[in-house]
């Protein structure tokens, strides 16, 4: 007996040895894995963290590149812009030195005696250029302010549509913008058309006293104003749909505007021109007829000393 009760303590004390061993290494396995789970938890925070930023970062770069492409993109347009109104204002200067040449060249010839007549020209547009004052070579033989009215215009008449009797010419749209280069009289101008070329406009519904073939009692004033009011003047020509495009000169019947200032309706304004429905009511007819009635109400401009009524 007293030798088996040694034999069970120590197998006792050697069981419960083991079992501390045991939870021992279990609450060490325990921690082992918690701190793993943990590790991994920081690292996948970190790794989110990273792609929000590198995510804001494309954002803000995406956000400048669009800015830049924004402002070059304007700064194309502003110069774009700046090259065509260069390429408007040569254009301007090529077809104001052009005009003034012709004009130089005409007076020269009238000076020193010469003549030239309408078979000199190809076109009623080169004929007018040597209608001057006085009409020294006799090319406006009926005194309407144009010259050599029988010759060709270089414009279409079928239609107002392609190219016209020269071949190289198209005809001008409905409404453009362009450049006065010279004022014939009251009423009669030429204005530079998108394609380069010079049409010679009649306004619509005006009517002024003649200056050439017999100068008429307010002919030099109508003349005068319209000068001042459109020579080298950007406008807009615009046709009336209830109007022959053309006259029968070849003329283009047209409104000119300059800003929001009608030209034909401050000349009757003014009573330098009275309105004139030459074929039939035009659309702008119902405000011209009231300015020149009151115009002559009143007695302004040419209506103190002449009647300027359409002959």
């Amino acid at each position: 007996m007293s030798l088996v009760r040694p034999v069970v303590r120590s197998f006792t004390l050697a069981a419960l040895a083991g079992l501390l061993i045991a939870v021992v290494a279990g609450c060490g396995s325990t921690s082992e894995t918690a701190g793993t789970g943990s590790g991994q938890q920081t690292g996948q925070g970190q790794s989110n963290a990273q792609t929000r930023a590198e995510i804001r970062a494309e954002r803000i770069a995406a956000r400048r590149a669009a800015r830049k492409a924004a402002i070059a993109a304007r700064a194309e347009a502003r110069r774009e812009a700046a090259r065509a109104r260069a390429a408007a204002r040569r254009a301007k200067l090529k077809a104001r030195a052009a005009e003034r040449r012709v004009r130089i060249r005409a007076r020269a010839l009238a000076r020193s005696g010469g003549d030239v007549d309408c078979g000199a020209f190809a076109s009623q547009a080169q004929a007018q250029r040597y209608l001057i004052a006085g009409d020294p070579f006799g090319l406006d033989g009926d005194g309407d302010g144009v010259a050599c009215a029988t010759l060709p215009c270089p414009c279409s008449f079928a239609g107002d549509g392609g190219s016209g009797p020269d071949g190289d010419v198209v005809a001008p749209p409905r409404s453009f913008q362009g450049t006065v280069v010279s004022v014939a009289d009251g009423d009669t101008l030429d204005v530079t058309t998108p394609s380069g070329a010079v049409e010679t406009i009649r306004i619509i519904g005006i009517d002024t006293p003649e200056v050439y073939g017999g100068e008429e009692c307010g002919g030099p004033a109508a003349s005068a104003a319209m000068k001042r009011l459109a020579t080298d003047q950007q406008v807009r020509v615009t046709s009336d749909p209830t109007q022959d495009r053309r006259d029968h000169y070849g003329r283009l019947l047209a409104y000119i505007d300059r800003g929001n200032h009608d030209l034909g309706f401050t000349m009757v304004k003014r009573g330098l021109a009275s309105a004139y429905p030459y074929d039939g009511p035009f659309q702008r007819y119902p405000r011209y007829a009231k300015a020149d009635q009151l115009a002559q109400n009143e007695n302004r401009g040419s209506w103190a000393n002449c009647d300027i009524s359409p002959g």
